[in-house]
């Protein structure tokens, strides 16, 4: 986490320092404090403001957007008696920043966030730590609220979660009409009921494609072949390709709409593999272009940690898109 302390008073100076001992950032006095902070709220996963609560309010409030996307926020006293997550508590850190911060000072954590007060299950906490996509980050708070009130929520996933072990957390049932949490890649539609979806970012895209190909093209051919298998693209854990291809702008453009990264995948690795085994498409025309038999196959396979090949090569005018799920959660 990239941290950002803030003081004003010599006591807080030193505090800053010290805190800064253990957790490492940058410091910053009170000259120009209003820019620096509020440069730092879009450069910095976090920010410790060692004065008043209400003059860290009174200047960031105008940048609050979503806790999906705001830095953790954590107000501390200048003797360090305690570390209040104000702002990001879940999803931005500011809890675990807070209790951090407390530790060094032998102070007291500050937590205001329902589900820790109530010791509820927090579904946005757990999405963190398992590294899952929020999809639909207005439906939490309805989940949350049913937790809180100790009612039933019900979990549907191929996938084996210890945590999930709850009283208060149970299978899905389709005549229900209980909260439901949906932790798959899978695209369900559910009607009368309040559904989150938690997506595990577990399918890797191989992309091919000509010279100079576009990346509105390579977008709506992956979102294409997503739709019609029935993927969500909230689980796009990477885009797949060869050298020669990642450097293609189309192919940049197409994993910066996706907020994902590109998986360069060597052709040694491609050469590597058992096409036969893997029952993977060859083409002598890819192979005496780019060198390798296959580009977005191989590749996505590959980047899934040889995984499973749900797509073999959907085509498109100058665009070939498969699809491979890693072993992984």
């Amino acid at each position: 986490m990239k941290i950002a302390y803030f003081y004003i008073t010599e006591q807080g100076r030193h505090l800053a320092e010290r805190l800064n001992e253990d957790t490492p950032g940058v410091l910053f006095g009170k000259e120009s404090l209003k820019e620096n902070m509020k440069k730092a709220f879009y450069e910095y996963d976090g920010l410790v403001c060692i004065m008043a609560a209400g003059i860290v309010v009174r200047i960031l409030a105008p940048l609050f957007v979503h806790k999906k996307e705001d830095p953790a926020v954590v107000v501390m006293d200048a003797k360090g008696k305690y570390a209040i997550s104000l702002l990001s508590g879940h999803l931005g850190g500011a809890n675990e920043l807070a209790e951090k911060l407390a530790k060094v000072t032998e102070g007291e954590a500050v937590i205001t966030t329902a589900t820790d007060v109530e010791e509820g299950f927090a579904f946005d906490m757990f999405a963190k730590e398992r590294g899952l996509s929020i999809e639909n980050i207005e439906e939490l708070k309805y989940i949350s609220s049913a937790i809180l009130r100790k009612e039933p929520v019900e979990v549907r996933t191929p996938y084996e979660y210890e945590e999930l072990n709850r009283e208060e957390l149970i299978p899905y049932r389709e005549e229900s009409r209980n909260p439901l949490v949906v932790i798959d890649e899978c695209l369900y539609h559910y009607s009368e009921r309040h559904v989150l979806f938690l997506r595990p970012k577990s399918l890797y895209i191989g992309i091919g494609c000509k010279y100079g190909m576009d990346g509105e093209s390579i977008r709506k051919a992956v979102l294409e072949v997503l739709k019609e298998e029935g993927y969500s693209q909230s689980s796009i854990g990477g885009i797949a390709t060869i050298p020669k291809k990642a450097k293609e702008p189309g192919v940049k453009e197409a994993a910066e709409y996706f907020h994902t990264s590109i998986c360069v995948v060597e052709p040694e690795e491609i050469d590597g593999l058992d096409f036969d085994k893997l029952k993977i498409k060859q083409s002598e025309f890819v192979k005496n272009t780019v060198g390798v038999a296959s580009v977005a196959t191989a590749s996505a396979f590959l980047a899934s940690g040889q995984g499973k090949i749900l797509v073999d090569k959907r085509k498109f005018p100058g665009i070939t898109v498969s699809i491979a799920k890693s072993n992984q959660k």
